[in-house]
């Protein structure tokens, strides 16, 4: 429907293309946005199928030097949560030295609408969530599509996953995000996908999926591990050093409970506890000794293991997350260990994290893992902030400012994100692309609310 408007929307733009005289005239694009959370980067007018214009999401659009007669406007480049009232295109009669007006009403809804938070993925410079009603949203970095709407436009809040898929669960990595639909298929988007999500081949159903450097693994209901895409040094865990397009099975016949894919490398822990890893060396839990390639900027061999292995020391684990040269697990009783990069000096074996605390969840990325701790404070250690991207290592779990109570959290390269357990998400740490969600690129250490929420 179109809507009257008043010159106090319009910002006013013109765009001269010929002088208004004799049989050419003029028409003016009026746009009037309602509703919540609108898309910051306006929209795109076109005329007869030519190049498109910038105009804002309340402007005006004045474009000259039209041929008398009909002309079809075009109105493109709504967010998935902003609906143009009626067709997008619509005919305009253009009358010798006038202008007409055309008028544009857009409706938004809440990014998040009024459903909770039922978990979220903190990535490299962005991060992803799933609501309680299965739609996906992303925010933050997206230089290779991998917030999933169909641009590579930067996000500061969430925007709707394109395809109007229902998930379970998103994962996000460096520059490839991946999600669980309801019906356990998996499809990935950004680097090496594109800005919407695509099926993955092969048509295996998962409970769980996984997303690394540049690798993806996914947990099948019996135990099956498989993982696809970069095998440069054995993050496929399948023996040799094949890169695939398409779930290749982990290598070993292991029966897995859960699988995490980090820095070229993967872990996971078996049906009797015991955790396994495969890929780079460093913070697989024990010593690779397969050269899989020479470093150059150290002239040395990078070491490998194209097979899983099991982590020394012996340790029952009831799950595991891995980083960039960092690795944690809990044990069925909730105590923390990690190993690689940690402590500060490193550990090839698992050594227990100090403090006494008990985890019922973690995460780790790059070279930091936080826990929820047994009443919801959330905790971190290794590289934390202290700063908007100024760290120091830290040995001992350290509180998160800010008092909250968190159900789950997930850790990104420079960030972090946690979900309450009402179903709210927050995030907190570096914001340089908009990765904690809340509209700005003000960083902050104390968590903040993701916007759009109730």
């Amino acid at each position: 429907m179109v809507v009257g408007v008043t010159a106090t929307l319009w910002t006013g733009c013109t765009d001269a293309v010929a002088p208004t005289t004799g049989g050419v005239g003029n028409v003016r694009a009026i746009t009037a946005t309602t509703g919540p959370d609108p898309d910051p980067d306006g929209y795109s007018v076109s005329v007869d199928g030519g190049s498109g214009r910038a105009i804002e999401a309340n402007g005006a659009l004045t474009i000259t030097g039209l041929s008398v007669g009909d002309h079809q406007v075009r109105l493109d480049g709504a967010a998935e949560n902003c609906k143009v009232g009626g067709d997008n295109r619509r005919t305009v009669s253009v009358v010798a030295a006038g202008t007409e007006d055309i008028a544009f009403a857009v409706a938004c809804i809440s990014l998040t609408g009024s459903a909770a938070f039922a978990s979220v993925s903190a990535g490299y410079f962005y991060s992803c969530g799933v609501n309680t009603d299965g739609v996906a949203y992303c925010w933050g970095s997206n230089a290779y599509g991998q917030l999933g709407d169909g641009s590579t436009i930067d996000r500061p809040t969430p925007a709707v996953v394109a395809g109007g898929l229902t998930f379970t669960l998103v994962s996000a990595g460096v520059g490839t995000t991946c999600g669980l639909t309801t019906g356990s298929r998996a499809y990935c988007w950004g680097d090496g996908y594109g800005p919407t999500p695509v099926a993955v081949a092969g048509g295996i159903s998962f409970v769980a999926i996984t997303v690394g450097k540049q690798h993806v693994c996914g947990l099948t209901a019996e135990g099956g591990g498989y993982c696809w895409g970069d095998n440069w040094l054995g993050a496929l865990g399948t023996g040799d050093a094949a890169s695939s397009a398409t779930p290749a099975l982990v290598a070993g016949g292991l029966t897995f409970t859960s699988l995490s894919a980090g820095w070229y490398y993967t872990c996971g822990v078996t049906m009797g506890g015991t955790a396994y890893c495969w890929g780079v060396d460093g913070a697989l839990g024990f010593s690779a000794t397969e050269v899989c390639d020479w470093d150059e900027p150290t002239q040395g061999p990078l070491m490998c293991s194209r097979r899983p292995a099991a982590v020394e020391g012996g340790l029952s684990l009831a799950l595991i997350g891995t980083g960039e040269g960092f690795t944690c697990g809990l044990t069925p009783d909730g105590a923390a260990y990690c190993w690689g990069s940690y402590p500060e000096s490193g550990s090839v074996n698992p050594v227990p994290v100090p403090g006494g605390l008990t985890f019922a969840g973690v995460g780790v990325a790059a070279q930091r893992g936080c826990g929820v701790a047994t009443g919801g404070s959330a905790h971190c250690w290794g590289w934390i902030p202290v700063a908007p991207y100024q760290g120091a290592f830290t040995a001992a779990p350290t509180a998160v400012p800010g008092g909250l109570t968190f159900a789950t959290i997930s850790v990104g390269w420079y960030h972090s994100c946690g979900v309450t357990p009402n179903g709210t998400a927050y995030c907190w740490g570096g914001n340089a692309n908009g990765e904690l969600g809340n509209g700005s690129q003000t960083s902050s250490i104390i968590p903040v609310k993701v916007a759009g929420q109730p």
